[in-house]
């Protein structure tokens, strides 16, 4: 697979938590009663380019440091043999804008299978997303 190389800029990156307990990270300030858990500085270089050559849609999952859920799909989609790109989602302002445009809020592991948008989901149910949209997925264990 070949990654191609955008322009890089810099921008902040928030992660806070809001009064019901839901952590949020994005790319602006949180609301004054949410208590600010870390404040980065990011710079993006990914591109859209990735996985141009193939016939099967490209898989993207983004991650964070530290997130027990995101490994777990890392496994799965490994165990599974299923191609994908695994991005860190702190570093990729442009990941977390295109996240936001289609949901209210940002969640690891986020997938994109092409341009539709998996959270929230267990490995099995992505696994099961993953053959209707074309792969041939190894069975957990394969």
């Amino acid at each position: 697979m070949v990654l191609a190389a955008s322009n890089t800029y810099a921008a902040k990156l928030y992660k806070w938590v809001d009064s019901n307990g839901t952590i949020s990270y994005q790319d602006q300030p949180p609301p004054k009663n949410a208590k600010i858990l870390s404040e980065q500085t990011v710079k993006s270089s990914v591109s859209d380019d990735i996985n141009k050559n193939t016939d099967l849609p490209k898989v993207l999952i983004y991650t964070v440091t530290g997130c027990e859920a995101c490994e777990k799909m890392i496994s799965m989609l490994n165990q599974s043999k299923v191609p994908h790109i695994q991005l860190p989602l702190e570093d990729d302002r442009k990941a977390q804008k295109r996240i936001l445009q289609h949901v209210s809020s940002i969640v690891v592991p986020t997938i994109f299978v092409d341009d539709e948008l998996i959270q929230g989901r267990t490995p099995d149910q992505v696994r099961k997303m993953l053959k209707t949209a074309g792969f041939e997925v190894a069975e957990e264990g394969s």
